[in-house]
């Protein structure tokens, strides 16, 4: 059988798809009360020095918020289009600020678009984009490195510290 054209594309987009998955299937367990929680960090598990202060209502929404921004800084990269540098502290701040009162509803109809929308994006990336390099004050990565670390594994490491905190 002869390798499709996106076959490496196809596995990145299932792999976002089932953390989504589970993200959503954690949000829609999370309680009234637990909505309003402080987050707690989880050891060994921070992205860009991020402080889980933020409630778990926020952080909910900051990762919902922040998913179309991710790809489109990936997309940037296949397209040789700029990837300026951003201070996450400050974006951070700003979101939790703007976004104090997110509700549940409002992140889970952000979710289940992304889902649908950042799937079927990542499956229709070539394969050879996937290796595509761009350097990063953190070091030189992939698309496909992007995809995996920042895209889901973003998710991922908020889903642990939102874990952690209503456990």
């Amino acid at each position: 059988m002869a390798e499709t054209k996106t076959l490496r594309s196809a596995t990145l987009a299932d792999q976002f798809e089932a953390a989504q998955k589970r993200f959503i299937k954690l949000v829609e367990s999370i309680s009234e009360e637990q909505w309003w929680f402080q987050g707690v960090n989880t050891p060994g598990i921070r992205l860009n020095d991020e402080d889980e202060i933020r409630r778990v209502g926020v952080i909910a929404h900051h990762v919902a918020s922040t998913q179309s921004w991710i790809m489109g800084r990936i997309r940037a990269i296949i397209e040789d289009k700029p990837t300026p540098m951003v201070d996450f502290k400050v974006l951070n701040a700003e979101h939790a600020s703007k976004h104090a009162d997110a509700t549940k509803a409002e992140v889970l109809d952000l979710l289940r678009e992304n889902l649908r929308r950042i799937t079927s994006e990542v499956r229709a990336i070539p394969d050879e984009m996937l290796d595509k390099e761009r350097q990063f004050p953190t070091g030189t990565m992939t698309v496909e490195q992007r995809i995996e670390r920042v895209l889901i594994g973003h998710m991922v490491s908020h889903q642990t510290s939102i874990e952690a905190t209503i456990s």
